[in-house]
């Protein structure tokens, strides 16, 4: 049996009356790739936390190749060999990603940018992660771009212990495979790898080891040939009944409801990011726009929620009206769902039922005379955070206080729940969502388009394109294309998302 290079033992830690973490004990061996499973709120990223240094525990012990620790900081636990991919990004938006990369090297001063940024291409280039002009700031990322820095970030130095938090949640399917490639690569060299994940695919496909927490105990480990598809989503879920897919129909097409017409758009850093786009979705339809990040899904969600940046021409209609601003997107029925759900969904700083308010015609509501009563809008607040089942249900609560998979569940609360919806714009729905959460948002939206909504899916998860799609065009360096022939083809379509399939 190889050495353990992490264990933790009675680990606690808890968040005001939330007990995140009680008395778990976890393990991960040199050499191994260890799946760490559980429903959104479980307690996974926060033990990650801890054993990275970012949160401190409230009791327990952590062992680092045998040894006690007890961090200071997360800079310190990476100074130690533990390094970690987060699923909410740990980089400095200001900065290129070079000076990123730089700053996790602990390489300050004055610099050669020319130099740095060479050196970067070459780091990325043995590791097999496509970033682009690494003199790029990572505030003009798309969140797949971002999150491809993130996990180049982790791997600048190869680290005794990789933990890495949904890292395939923006990834293509040739993306995950080359990310495994590695990760087994680096596991042959002796470094143990924890994966965070609720894809239970890539479960069997990547892990030696499996352990499933909770309500914040871990309720089994095994090795990952012991368990199936079944067992392993009764440990998650206990007793509770799970999402069961939902009979799929036709789609009964009404009239267009989203026309976009020659839309062209530049990115921030002048390339052309979208290039003469032309769509229609019709009311009672789904449409999946497959893709990987930062080939102008950033840039075509902004354009469909009334966002017009500069150098963005063309025309965009909802029922017959132009949307030229966020304020028309709102009033015409638009709902959006962003990809970045920390920059552009949420305020962290404000309560939930103040983030449950953000959306234009929910304040008009519950503002007629132009104030708002705190005490209504509490208990307003509960209805839609136990729907969609936010852990904790407290209105009370800031936002950021919650994990991602339950940030989630409050921006599809604020914009599923929306009266009069008649357009549905969603980036990355499921996102960081567990599989019973996974199914119960596929079968609401799949329930808005039956109720005569149009529902445009942007997505890079070829399982969500089959879960979802009534139709489905590929986004590629700005252009759309239909894939050819009949059906969902997951093979053309993952070919054509990654530039390898012709258009038709």
């Amino acid at each position: 049996m190889n050495s353990p290079v992490l264990e933790t033992r009675s680990v606690r830690k808890q968040f005001g009356g939330f007990r995140a973490l009680d008395g778990v004990d976890f393990g991960c061996e040199r050499g191994e790739i260890h799946a760490l499973l559980g429903e959104n709120g479980a307690g996974k990223s926060t033990l990650m936390h801890v054993v990275s240094g970012l949160l401190g525990a409230d009791g327990g012990e952590i062992r680092l190749e045998g040894r006690p620790v007890r961090w200071r900081s997360a800079d310190e636990a990476r100074s130690a060999g533990i390094a970690m991919v987060h699923q909410h990004f740990m980089l400095v938006p200001t900065m290129t990603i070079s000076e990123n990369l730089a700053l996790a090297r602990r390489v300050l001063g004055i610099m050669d940018r020319k130099a740095l940024d060479r050196e970067v291409r070459e780091i990325a280039r043995a590791r097999g992660i496509d970033i682009g002009d690494p003199g790029r700031l990572i505030e003009e990322l798309s969140v797949g771009e971002q999150q491809r820095a993130e996990i180049l970030k982790a791997l600048v130095d190869v680290p005794a212990l990789l933990i890495l938090d949904e890292p395939t949640a923006v990834l293509t399917p040739g993306e995950v495979a080359e990310l495994f490639d590695m990760l087994r690569s680096l596991a042959a060299q002796g470094t143990a790898v924890v994966i965070v994940t609720h894809k239970l695919a890539e479960v069997f496909a990547i892990a030696d080891r499996v352990s499933v927490l909770r309500r914040g105990r871990l309720v089994g480990t095994g090795a990952a040939g012991d368990f199936d598809k079944d067992s392993l989503t009764r440990l998650m879920v206990g007793e509770r009944a799970t999402a069961t897919p939902t009979p799929r129909r036709a789609a009964v097409r009404g009239d267009p409801c989203l026309v976009v017409r020659a839309l062209d758009g530049r990115a921030e850093e002048g390339r052309m990011a979208l290039q003469s786009v032309e769509l229609t979705v019709h009311s009672g339809e789904v449409v999946v726009v497959a893709g990987v990040e930062g080939n102008g899904q950033q840039e075509l969600q902004d354009a469909l929620a009334g966002i017009r940046a500069p150098g963005v021409a063309g025309d965009v209609q909802v029922d017959g009206r132009s949307i030229a601003s966020p304020a028309m997107a709102r009033d015409a029925g638009v709902a959006v769902v962003p990809a970045d759900r920390r920059r552009d969904g949420l305020v962290g700083e404000l309560a939930l039922w103040e983030n449950l308010l953000l959306a234009r015609d929910a304040l008009r509501r519950a503002a007629p005379r132009g104030w708002i009563s705190a005490v209504e809008q509490r208990e307003a607040a509960q209805m839609p955070l136990e729907e969609f089942a936010v852990q904790p249900p407290d209105p009370e609560v800031p936002a950021a206080a919650l994990s991602g998979g339950n940030q989630q569940r409050l921006v599809l609360a604020r914009e599923l729940s929306r009266r009069g919806l008649r357009l549905v714009v969603a980036a990355s729905p499921t996102r960081g969502l567990d599989l019973v959460a996974t199914g119960s948002i596929h079968a609401r939206l799949r329930g808005l388009a039956d109720a005569g909504a149009a529902v445009l899916v942007l997505s890079t998860d070829l399982d969500e394109v089959e879960a979802l799609a009534d139709r489905v065009v590929v986004l590629y360096r700005g252009r759309l294309s239909v894939p050819p022939g009949d059906g969902i083809d997951r093979v053309v379509i993952g070919r054509q998302m990654a530039g390898l399939e012709p258009s038709p």
